[in-house]
Formats: structure tokens, C-alpha cells, sequence
């Protein structure tokens, strides 16, 4: 698949879409950015704001791991947009508003 050109209004709606499918009472929020990774590659960056009941340690990475699979297999980043994708978590607002941290 070539790589390189990503509608980026096409794939916010997209992220939009699929970021519904989270559980509201772990997810506040979720946004993303473009970019190329450690390796050079097409990359897209999630940035998921989760709520205190999502960060509690007996359900984290039950949490983590259901965000993660939600948004891959309903964006299929790599399939349909030629992307690597990561995935960065927090409870912390300013944290999360910090365009840097993703």
C-alpha cells in the first residue's frame, strides 16, 4: 500500500467513529497526529485521555488492552491508511493537553 498521502478529514472521522465504541466510564478522550516513527515509518500518534475508574491497577491493562484493539480493528491503520500505529495513555489533563507528550 502507498504510504505518504493520508486525507486527514476522512481519518478524523474515522477516529471520531471509532472512538464512540469506548467505554465512556474508561475513556475521556481520544486524539491523534501524524508523523513518522523512531524508524522513519508513517505513523499515527493516539493520544487517550482515560478517566480515574480506567487507571485503577486491577482493571489498567484490561483497559488499555481493549482501547488498543477497539481502535486497531476499526481503523485498520496500517491496511487502510498505510500507518504504524502507537498508542500513549493518561488520567492527567494538563498532561494530555501537552501537544508534546504524544
Amino acid at each position: 500500500m502507498p504510504t505518504g498521502f493520508v486525507n486527514q478529514a476522512q481519518l478524523g472521522e474515522a477516529v471520531s467513529e471509532a472512538a464512540k465504541m469506548l467505554d465512556a466510564r474508561e475513556v475521556r478522550d481520544v486524539r491523534f497526529t501524524l508523523g513518522a516513527d523512531a524508524e522513519g515509518e508513517p505513523s499515527i500518534f493516539f493520544g487517550i485521555l482515560l478517566t480515574p475508574y480506567a487507571v485503577h491497577t486491577s482493571r489498567f491493562a484490561n483497559v488499555t488492552g481493549k482501547i488498543t484493539t477497539t481502535l486497531f480493528d476499526e481503523l485498520q491503520p496500517f491496511n487502510r491508511w498505510g500507518l504504524q500505529s502507537y498508542f500513549n495513555f493518561t488520567s492527567d489533563l494538563s498532561h494530555f493537553k501537552n501537544s508534546g507528550w504524544m
